[in-house]
């Protein structure tokens, strides 16, 4: 485990170790399994080197999923603690067969519609509406929905799938047995209107274009709090104490490879460059500067201009900032003149290691101030996990919506952090040793020890239990 994921033994639960997360192989549903946490016992116990949940009366593990990064924000997935060894995320598509539309409060127009007369549209009880197959594609087609008007299926003219809303199709339809236009019967008080339809229950899992990426897992142990201190008489194991899982690393990293990951990180200590990357937000409340859930699943597109979502769609826009360090800059700096003046072209590749993981479209901030958008990411991979990341980095003119992504009050390395959906107190971040924040003294139950000369002539010793 990383510096930083080393707590004081006895205050809580151990998280569940060996947690793995891997493709169901069904749209995008992802399998995790773990070890069972109430048989976890390892190493010596001296000064909270070693790890035991003897002590706890263990009741399940809960799963947290972030859609942005390893650092989060994190949304718990399961309802109530899982009780055994396997979890399966999935994006949960629920039939509605026969739902009746309450005459006063299922209706948004009863042919009474402003500047459209004859306009009957309805809103279902459960949002939003998706496609029976895929992965929940908001409904856009009178095919997705089935209405009847007192057991007599009626055709549909629209849907919109992310509003719940379908409007009825009005218009005459020409019947060629008996060569006479039918007529569009309106529902009345008491008619009966049944819709069934399709719903996304939950949230949806992101495997379009690189999102998935992004996913990644933490577990967490759920055990009876004998303090008496929890208002629900559980404890949990702090977030940033659990190792992060992603569905994309089909291995675990041996030891010859973290050592690999360990020197490219001492290179880019020696002559990289110390920035702040911005990581673009997937997923989260959507932003309102479309103005209307109808004319955002039409034009897909939010405004450049928001201050909100900086044209991402969600509000705040990015995550961030965190610090990173980017190979050395190598390129030519050049003013062309464009039809729309002129502008500074420069642009070079660089590399970083395999965290934070970064895709096309995010960016970073240099400490002279000037901003880069992020390119096609090329990670080096082996076996199946992530070692080093390289991308072509851009410089943004100054009159970029990204140049009004505030810097925030964080320095320092992010410590990850729950979502507004979670309702759980969010824990303490974690503490690093940052090179552009102050320098934070390790606690004594975290001492450095080692073997070498240096280390036992200051009286630490070898690590306990060698």
């Amino acid at each position: 485990m990383s510096e930083g994921w080393d707590p004081t033994p006895g205050t809580f639960p151990w998280p569940p170790a060996n947690g793995m997360a891997m493709s169901a192989f069904h749209s995008s549903d992802t399998d995790l399994r773990w070890d069972d946490p109430a048989l976890l016992a390892t190493g010596p116990y001296c000064e909270g080197k070693g790890r035991s949940n003897s002590q706890w009366d263990i009741v399940g593990v809960n799963v947290y999923r972030s859609d942005t990064g390893e650092r989060g924000p994190y949304f718990r997935v399961n309802r109530v603690p899982v009780m055994t060894n396997f979890f399966r995320d999935r994006t949960d598509v629920v039939e509605t067969v026969d739902e009746v539309i309450d005459w006063n409060t299922g209706w948004i127009f009863r042919g009474t519609a402003p500047n459209q007369l004859g306009v009957w549209r309805l809103r279902t009880r459960n949002r939003p509406i998706v496609k029976r197959t895929g992965n929940a594609v908001m409904a856009d087609s009178p095919f997705d929905v089935e209405v009847k008007i007192d057991g007599r299926r009626v055709p549909v003219a629209e849907v919109a799938g992310l509003a719940s809303e379908i409007t009825l199709d009005t218009t005459s339809v020409w019947d060629p047995s008996t060569e006479r236009f039918i007529e569009f019967t309106p529902p009345t008080e008491n008619s009966v209107v049944t819709v069934t339809y399709y719903w996304l229950r939950g949230n949806r899992l992101e495997n379009t274009l690189d999102r998935r990426a992004k996913v990644f897992y933490r577990l967490t142990t759920v055990a009876v709090d004998p303090f008496g201190t929890s208002p629900t008489g559980l404890i949990e194991t702090p977030l940033e104490y659990s190792e992060p899982v992603s569905p994309m690393d089909s291995e675990k990293l041996d030891y010859i490879w973290r050592e690999a990951i360990r020197r490219n990180r001492w290179i880019l200590e020696q002559g990289g460059e110390r920035v702040k990357v911005f990581i673009r937000r997937m997923t989260g409340v959507r932003c309102d500067c479309v103005w209307d859930e109808r004319l955002e699943e039409y034009s897909k597109q939010p405004l450049n201009a928001c201050i909100k979502c900086y044209g991402t769609g969600w509000v705040g826009g990015y995550e961030g900032p965190y610090d990173i360090i980017v190979g050395p800059a190598e390129g030519e700096r050049r003013v062309t003149q464009t039809p729309n003046g002129r502008r500074l072209e420069y642009a070079y590749e660089v590399w970083i290691g395999p965290t934070p993981r970064l895709s096309q479209r995010d960016f970073i901030v240099k400490q002279n101030g000037e901003r880069y958008s992020i390119g096609p990411v090329n990670r080096t991979e082996i076996r199946g996990v992530l070692l080093q990341q390289s991308f072509q980095i851009a410089y943004l003119d100054t009159g970029d919506i990204r140049y009004r992504v505030p810097m925030g009050i964080w320095s320092g390395c992010r410590g990850p952090r729950l979502g507004s959906r979670t309702p759980r107190t969010p824990p303490a971040r974690i503490h690093l040793r940052t090179r552009w924040g102050p320098t934070i003294r390790r606690p004594p139950w975290r001492r450095r020890r080692g073997r070498s000369p240096m280390v036992v002539s200051r009286g630490v010793g070898p690590p306990c239990g060698s």
